[in-house]
């Protein structure tokens, strides 16, 4: 199940991953995704709060295979990405994915955060005024 965390009029959208991830959870992010392109940003700011990574553990099939597809094929939007969890191997992988991810998407800044610093999480998708 997915939980907006926080609506923004700009271009950055704020999530949290709760339980089980679905089909209908793929099609909800690409929906809020889809609307801020639609308002004409190049690039779109996110933030996806997780538990760990026990959420893998509750996750449909058909749920993952629609949002990995979505997200192979929109990857080149993505701006800045929050990760906010409470799992050293969750920074760890945010850490490699982020020297990787940008060799094919210079827009993306990829950057974990603890759950005790989701206000500087959302800070770091806000953007920028004057720019």
């Amino acid at each position: 199940m997915i939980n907006q965390i926080k609506e923004f009029k700009e271009n950055a959208i704020a999530l949290e991953l709760l339980d089980n991830f679905t089909e209908t959870d793929a099609l909800f992010i690409e929906q809020l995704f889809q609307k801020k392109l639609n308002q004409g940003y190049k690039h779109v700011n996110i933030l996806i709060k997780v538990k760990d990574l026990s959420v893998m553990k509750h996750m449909e099939l058909k749920g993952f295979v629609e949002g990995e597809l979505w997200g192979f094929k929109h990857f080149g939007k993505i701006g800045r990405c929050a990760v906010v969890s409470h799992s050293k191997f969750m920074k760890s992988i945010v850490n490699v994915e982020n020297n990787i991810l940008r060799l094919f998407n210079s827009a993306l800044e990829e950057k974990y955060f603890d759950e005790t610093e989701l206000d500087d999480a959302l800070k770091f998708i806000t953007p920028q005024t004057g720019g």
